[in-house]
C-alpha cells in the first residue's frame, strides 16, 4: 500500500523533472538565439554590436540596432529609442497590470517580422509562427536565418 509522503515525493519529483525540462528548453532557446543573432549581426556588418548577442538583457536590443534602417520610414533612426521605451515601460507597467507585459512582446515581434524579411522570402509564416507560440519559436528562426546571406531589397540598388 503507498503512503502519503511516497505520494508526496513523486508529486515533488514530477515537479522537479517538468521544471528540469523548462530549464533545458531555456537554456537551449538561448543558445540558438545566441549564435542565430551573432551571426546575423556580423553578416549585415555589425560585428561592432555582435557580442551583445551573448549578454542576456542586452541581446534583446541588438535585434532593433540591427534593423534600424529597415523599418518603416516614420520609424527610422528611433526606433532602438522607441523599442528601448516601450520594452522597459511594458516591464514595469507588468508589475502592477500583468497584460502590459505584451507591449514589450508586440514590438518585438515586429522588430522580428522586419529582420524575417531581410532574410526570409516566407517572413509571414515565421512571424505568423513567433506570434502564436508567444515568440518561443523566434530563436529557432534566428537560427535557421544565421547562414542566409540577406535578400535584396526593394527599392535599394545593390553595389558590387
Amino acid at each position: 500500500m503507498v503512503n502519503g509522503e511516497e505520494v508526496l515525493l513523486g508529486f515533488f519529483a514530477v515537479i522537479a523533472g517538468v521544471f528540469f525540462l523548462f530549464l533545458l528548453i531555456m537554456v537551449l532557446m538561448y543558445i540558438f538565439y545566441g549564435i542565430g543573432m551573432f551571426k546575423i549581426a556580423k553578416t549585415l556588418g555589425r560585428s561592432d554590436w555582435a557580442f551583445l548577442a551573448w549578454i542576456p538583457i542586452a541581446q534583446v536590443f541588438l535585434m532593433p540596432i540591427l534593423i534600424e534602417e529597415d523599418v518603416h520610414e516614420s520609424l527610422r533612426g528611433k526606433f532602438t529609442l522607441i523599442f528601448a521605451i516601450v520594452w522597459i515601460s511594458s516591464f514595469v507597467l507588468s508589475l502592477f497590470f500583468a497584460i502590459f507585459g505584451f507591449l514589450s512582446l508586440i514590438i518585438q515581434i515586429y522588430a522580428f517580422h522586419v529582420l524575417a524579411t531581410r532574410f526570409s522570402e516566407n517572413a509571414l509564416v515565421h512571424t505568423i509562427i513567433a506570434i502564436v507560440t508567444l515568440g518561443i519559436s523566434m530563436p529557432i528562426s534566428l537560427f535557421l536565418f544565421r547562414n542566409r546571406d540577406p535578400l535584396p531589397q526593394q527599392g535599394v540598388e545593390v553595389l558590387d
